[in-house]
This record gives structure tokens, sequence and C-alpha cells, in this order.
């Protein structure tokens, strides 16, 4: 019986290895058979080697080629008295960039070492608190191997280089800031740029729904600012007993301060959160195909039968950047669709720009073509939070609920629940009742990434206490490595090029776990936590076996799927450029000894001399050997 390339590398790893350290060894984590794959490429847009924006990449898939590192531990907290509702982004020169909210210090956007935490440059703010979301990550086609960073607030736009100095702007973005008026929480929240590459813009989206274009070189205006339908969101009661509510409030106004309208932090990102009086409350996506821009947002006022000035809909549009007739561009509505319940998450594209994925308040993922006709719906069980990541292998998805990760399989005119994670973390703590998901999955070639909460139950709601970051098993769900953190986020589940995590701090559940349970926690905090690979022999192994299975498989479709084994051959070289830098780590954590590293080394050598459609199998079995030898 010949055994295939997955049951061999899965046999390869033991299943001692499974329980003591996590072996997510590629062997499941690579589906067999042809990827799904776009029509552009990489030189503007970063290949999906880490976080370069909010979710990866234009089309907010929330799939990153790099392996995570089975095994992390935390490794630095800095700037601590940020609040830190997105990001953080990553630079190929080891830089992290986001985008804080202040009162302690007026910035706009940050500069750290990822490998330090320690602040190499920040943009000062504009004293309106308006912010802004993740930071956008572009190649530069003019400096082959450098980087431009693209940062949008409310008001300004700018293009800088790493070290902080001005390619262009700041630039107006012909948004004029409202007057603060005390006690009204401010929608003039900037969720930061994407890229549209058909027409070379940076593009950005706010709160309220305004869009802006600027040319990705030179800060020129693109089109005039376009606005999206719909009306403000009905606000939405929150279900915490009124006693939780105001020790939160009290207890984020004593570590971040209030808004200059005078709220407290907790209850304007609860408001957020649920959606309460806005237009937009999550990032868009571009599909880097067709230039087609997603925004999930709300519907028009009247559209739920009732003309009040809210909207009690969730919808969605497509736009596009247009000619508007006399030499220039605008922004032009092509296609909406209207459901139940609002949403918070941000629309997904699969990697050929055919699917969008949205999901609702109420627990539907609903999969729509990409002029948005419904093509399915699939409801979890629960109220959905966040995007949906997409996989290029397999037609799989990932979603979340406040308590739950789930994978599904995308069937074409219907879907299949597979599995709801085990997300068993926190064993050791008799204090811990309820144990629950806590940010968005990211797919990454050796499972899943995703952060755990553990707390207390009041009133039907999770109070995080304690919490941390693990991987979970592509095909059962299970958790097979868990680091424990130090502080909660509402961000995404950040993987960096190195297989590690970085987090933005932004607590809201453990706010009220510390409030509640002073003595069973630690310190609210803001800032940026970071998790660091140890046992980097074990990234080399998952890494190695992701990249020899996914070179095996490539060389069986080589004739039937030519693209999909040229998009194989980029990830499989992403793979042996992190195995050769996590390879020099853990020589110099003793963790191997030199010899033995020269000898892996040789065989990296060998696979990437052959990564070539010709020389796959020999690359494949040069890649198996490390992952076998680890």
């Amino acid at each position: 019986m010949r055994i295939n390339p997955w049951m061999r590398v899965a046999l390869a790893c033991g299943i001692a290895l499974i329980t003591s350290v996590g072996c997510s060894s590629g062997a499941e984590q690579n589906p067999p058979g042809a990827r799904t794959v776009g029509t552009y490429g990489y030189e503007i847009i970063p290949e999906p080697n880490a976080f370069h924006t909010m979710h990866v990449g234009p089309n907010n898939s929330d799939n990153v080629w790099v392996a995570l590192a089975p095994r992390l531990e935390l490794d630095w907290v800095a700037e601590t008295s940020f609040y830190v509702p997105e990001g953080p982004t990553y630079d190929n020169q080891g830089n992290l960039y986001f985008s804080p909210l202040f009162p302690q210090e007026d910035v706009s956007l940050v500069s750290l070492d990822a490998a330090t935490g320690t602040r190499n440059w920040a943009i000062p703010g504009n004293g309106s608190n308006a912010g802004s979301g993740a930071v956008l990550i572009l190649n530069d086609p003019d400096n082959p191997g450098a980087q431009i960073i693209y940062h949008a607030t409310y008001t300004e736009a700018m293009a800088l280089k790493p070290d902080g100095s001005m390619i262009w702007g700041p630039v107006d973005t012909g948004l004029t800031l409202p007057a603060v008026v005390q006690g009204e929480r401010s929608t003039t929240h900037s969720f930061g740029f994407n890229y549209h590459p058909q027409t070379d813009s940076v593009i950005g989206l706010t709160l309220d729904g305004k869009i802006f274009a600027f040319d990705r070189a030179t800060g020129a205006k693109r089109a005039t600012n376009g606005q999206i339908p719909g009306a403000p969101a009905a606000s939405v009661e929150i279900a915490f007993p009124q006693n939780v509510i105001d020790e939160s409030n009290a207890l984020t106004d004593m570590v971040f301060g209030q808004t200059p309208s005078g709220l407290s932090f907790w209850s304007v990102i609860i408001d957020v959160i649920f959606g309460g009086g806005s237009l937009v409350t999550n990032y868009f996506a571009i599909d880097p195909n067709t230039g087609l821009i997603y925004v999930a947002a709300t519907a028009d006022d009247a559209d739920d039968g009732t003309t009040d000035g809210q909207s009690e809909l969730g919808a969605i549009y497509s736009l596009d950047l247009v000619d508007d007739g006399v030499g220039g561009l605008e922004f032009q509505v092509l296609n909406s669709a209207t459901f139940e319940g609002g949403t918070g998450s941000t629309p997904s594209v699969s990697e050929d720009g055919q699917r969008v994925f949205v999901s609702d308040n109420v627990g539907n993922v609903i999969a729509l073509d990409s002029e948005l006709n419904e093509l399915w719906r699939l409801d979890v069980g629960e109220p959905l939070a966040a995007s949906i990541a997409v996989s290029p292998d397999n037609d799989e998805l990932f979603a979340v609920t406040r308590t739950d990760v789930f994978k599904l399989t995308d069937n074409g005119d219907s879907a299949t629940l597979d599995w709801a994670a085990q997300l068993e973390a926190f064993t050791d703590d008799p204090e811990i009742e309820v144990v629950f998901q806590a940010l968005t999955p990211t797919i990454t070639a050796n499972g899943i990434a995703v952060s755990v909460g553990g707390g207390k139950s009041i009133a039907g709601r999770a109070l995080m206490l304690r919490v941390g970051v693990g991987l979970l098993d592509r095909e059962t769900g299970e958790l097979v490595s868990f680091a424990e953190g130090r502080e909660e986020s509402i961000a995404v589940t950040s993987v960096t090029p190195q297989g590690a995590i970085c987090t933005a701090n932004s607590p809201v559940r453990r706010v009220s776990g510390k409030a509640l349970f002073d003595e069973l926690t630690n310190d609210v905090i803001g800032g940026i936590s970071c998790y660091k690979p140890v046992r980097n022999d074990l990234l080399v192994r998952d890494a190695t076996c992701a990249a020899g299975a996914r070179a095996e498989n490539a060389a069986t479709i080589a004739d039937a799927a030519p693209a999909s084994v040229n998009e194989d051959i980029l990830q499989i070289q992403v793979l042996i450029d992190q195995s050769r830098a996590a390879l020099a780590r853990a020589v110099t954590d003793q963790d191997l000894d030199a010899s033995a590293a020269d000898a892996l080394e040789a065989d990296l050598n060998a696979a990437e001399a052959n990564l070539s459609i010709p020389g796959l199998e020999t690359a494949a079995a040069s890649l198996l050997s490390i992952c076998n030898a680890l």
C-alpha cells in the first residue's frame, strides 16, 4: 500500500509529540488538490507571509503562508497606556505598526521594533481621538525590497518610509471633524487604508461611511469623497447588569482616561461592537482581481419598514472607482444585499474573487457571489463575531462566535459545519469556570491560530480573567498548543513573518472580570503584547512538513493546475525562508547543535535549488527529510 505524503508526515511526527509540544506538522494542515488562486501578482501587494494590513491582505482572507510556531511564550508588552482596538501590522525590516486611542499621549501612529517592543518613532495626532485602523504596508515597486507604510486618520493621509520620514503627506482627506459634544460618541473613526490595484490607489473608509482615495505613489486625490448608503444602526441594549457597566467604566476611566467628549472607553467600545449609531463598524475588502470594493454596513432607513432615522437591517455593498466623465474618478455603488440583523464583520473575499463572505449578528455565515447574489447561508447556532477566515485550500472557512471557533466547508450551493473547536486551556486553574474563544481565527500553514480566554459567567456573559494564544489542529479543532498571555484583544490574531503572534491590547471582557473579581486577575493594561517562538526546532519541523507536503501534492497536479502550482511554489519559498531563520534561532537557543543544523541547512538549500515544476518531487523529498529528522 502506498502511504500518501500527508499520512507519511503525520507518522513522522509521532503521537507523543501531539500532547507534549503540539504536533501540527502540516500533514492535515495542507489539504490535497488544487488551491484557489487569483489573477494578481505581488509586485505591490506583499506576499501574505504576515499581517500587512487589517486582515493580512486587501481581500481580508486572514490566511498567512507561514507556519505558526507550535510553542510560543509571552515575550514583551509595550506602550501600555494606549487602548489599541486595531492591528498591529508588520514590514519586512522587523518593524511593527499600530494606531492607538489616547488621551494619555496624542499620537495617531506608532512604530515599534518587533523584536524588542522599543519605540522607533510616533506621528503626532490631531487632538480629536479620531484615530485610525490597522496600518497598510505595500511594496515599493520603484525600490525592490523596500516597503512603504500608508496611514489615514479621519482628516489626514500619509505615506512613510520605515524610518518615519514622509514620502508624501500629510494631505487633507477632505473630511471635517465635527465639534466635540459632551456625552456623545464620535463617529469619526477611520479604518485606515486598503489598496486598489486597478487605479493604483489607497482607499480609506470611516465609521460614518465616508470613503476616499489617494494616488499610491504621489498622494494626489483620486476621486471626490464618496458616501456609503445606509442609516445609523439602531442601538442595542447592553445585556449587562448595571453594576457591571458602572464598575467597568470606572476601571477604564482610571487606566485609559475618557474620550474628549467625556465618555468611558468600555461603554464606547461595547457600543461600537454592537453597532449602535454607526454605519460601518469594521474594515472593508478590495478584490485585487477586479478592484471591486466590499463594505459591510447598514441598510437605508426605510428598508426595515420604519422611517425613524435608524436602520434595523445589515447590508453589504459593492463599489468601484469608475470614470466620472470629466477625466477623473468617482465611487459608484454597483450592487447591494440586505439581511436581518446587523453585522460587525469585515467582508472576506475568496482568492479568485468569486465569493464574498459576511456574518450577521443572528448566527449566519452568508456566502454571496461577486454581484452580491446570495449563494447560501449557514446558521451556526449563536451570534457571530468578526470576519470569516477564507482558506485557498479545499473550500474551508473559519468563523467565530463569542464562545466558539467553527470550521465550515463551502460546497458551492450550501455549506457544511465540520467542527467546533475544543478549547481546553486553563485546566490548572480552579477559578476558571468557562473557556471561550477570544479573537479572530488566522489560517496558517500548520493549523489555525486562535486566542482563548478563561473566566467567569455572569448573566450569560463571559467575563475574562485570563487569556492566551494557541494553535488548533485544522482537521479536528483540537487545541494542540497554548501559551498564556497578559491582556485581551478585540483586534485580530496577528501573525508575524517569523511565525510569532502580536496582539493589540484592547480589554473589554477582562475589564469586567477585573472590576468584579479584582483579586483573581492582573491589572488591566493597553499597548501591544508579543509572543515569541520557543523550541524553534519544532517550528522548522512544522514549516518543512507543511512545505514538503505541499510540494509533493503540487507535483501530482502540475499539468492539471499550473496556476495553483505556481502559487504553491511561492508559498514553499516563504516556508523555506522561515525555516532557515528558525534554524538559526534554534542553534542560538541550543535546541539544535551546529552540526545537526548544518545538515538540515543543506537539505533546505537542496529544496530551494529544485523549487520549480520539474524539481518539485526532489524538493519535496529534501523538505520531508528535515520534517522526518525533527
